[in-house]
């Protein structure tokens, strides 16, 4: 064998191994491949019926389908572009009609195993997907970064980091599909309630913007969002009254590892700046954590903090929140909107703000069902059954 040879032989024997390296650690996985997946269980119509009634909201269409809930880990990307995997609750009707496909996003969560992907029942969204998958949908539930099988802190209520991993999920959901003869008819719908509301319109926006050539969204059904982040930040730093602590403790703490501020202890007051992290690493139940907060905003914002967010000198907190305001472009499928007008958690001003403000931007197709004397709680029934309702227009 000749010099060349067996240089050649050499590189090609380190390429090789490097190769099976790379596969050993999962650098070989692609975004949206499947990791795993298993059977969770399969719910008949009438467990599913039972389910959905005692969430307390009526059976208005009729369900068709047995379904399967599996569970899928899959290749994604963190806050900075990073591989990484996560999990979601991938929900099929026992059937071998061609159905269109709904991404459902849940809303606030703060205990990782509180997730669809560990079981439908212990969510909210877990049992709609159920639902919506038994009217003949097939429905990914995504558990999102810091969930399931994640153990990242969740990137909470921001846009790009959470509407990469929902995208990621869809396409695991496609391959499943493909892997398994199960049919897909290209329609694909979006909708979820709370933070889910959020980033639903997040995730419409990243696939129109940067995988239009991938995806076609059918219809938008947004639900209780706070779209326009950074104004409704600025509201309760102007008024320094919200009804609930947890919820701007753990949308600070979040940015404050997603932008490496590492300014808890001037975000917040002693002695709450310490507990910051460990409430919201995954362990902790909503109520857990707002038991350890105090119920008014001046105890837990430090005053110098508030007073320079709102004289503009905090610049990389006000532009990291303007970032992840939903305001500033053009959607292109139709959208509608559910908001209650009494809602204190997620002021229904968020609807009205970001109907106005797309409208203007030139998007067409876009209204906003007001549920009337609605709050973030006893709204939700009403919008689920508004979504359900508009999506089975387009069927």
């Amino acid at each position: 064998m000749n010099g060349k040879k067996i240089i050649y032989l050499l590189i090609l024997i380190y390429l090789t191994g490097f190769s099976h390296c790379i596969l050993d650690n999962g650098g070989a996985y692609n975004r949206g491949d499947i990791i795993s997946s298993n059977l969770i269980n399969t719910y008949s119509i009438t467990e599913i019926r039972q389910l959905w009634t005692n969430l307390g909201i009526p059976n208005i269409i009729g369900l068709h389908y047995p379904v399967e809930a599996i569970r899928i880990v899959y290749q994604t990307i963190d806050v900075d572009g990073t591989l990484v995997q996560a999990s979601g609750a991938f929900m099929i009707p026992v059937t071998d009609q061609v159905l269109p496909l709904l991404s459902l996003q849940h809303g606030t969560e703060s205990k990782r195993n509180l997730v669809a992907s560990e079981s439908p029942l212990n969510s909210i969204a877990g049992i709609a997907g159920l639902y919506m998958s038994s009217l003949g949908y097939l429905v990914c539930v995504p558990d999102y970064l810091g969930f399931g099988f994640s153990t990242l802190m969740h990137p909470y209520c921001h846009a790009t980091a959470n509407a990469s991993v929902i995208v990621d999920f869809m396409r695991a959901a496609q391959k499943y599909c493909n892997e398994n003869d199960i049919l897909f008819n290209g329609k694909l719908f979006l909708s979820g309630y709370s933070e889910g509301g959020y980033l639903t319109l997040a995730t419409q926006k990243e696939i129109e913007q940067n995988h239009s050539g991938e995806f076609n969204i059918t219809a938008v059904a947004p639900m209780a969002g706070p779209y326009d982040l950074y104004g409704t930040i600025k509201t309760v730093f102007q008024t320094k009254e919200y009804v609930d602590m947890g919820y701007i403790g753990y949308l600070f703490t979040a940015y404050n590892d997603i932008y490496q501020w590492n300014r808890l202890d001037e975000i917040f007051n002693s002695p709450y700046h310490s507990l910051m992290p460990d409430l919201y690493d995954g362990t902790y139940t909503w109520g857990q954590i707002i038991n350890q907060l105090p119920n008014s905003f001046s105890e837990l914002i430090n005053q110098n903090f508030r007073d320079n967010f709102l004289n503009g000198s905090e610049t990389a907190v006000i532009s990291a929140f303007q970032d992840n305001t939903l305001l500033n472009w053009t959607p292109q499928a139709p959208i509608r909107f559910f908001h209650g007008d009494e809602d204190q958690v997620v002021p229904y001003q968020n609807a009205l703000t970001t109907v106005n403000n797309l409208k203007n931007n030139g998007g067409v197709n876009i209204s906003l069902v007001t549920i009337k004397g609605g709050n973030h709680e006893t709204s939700a029934a009403e919008c689920f059954l508004g979504m359900i309702l508009w999506f089975d227009q387009f069927n």
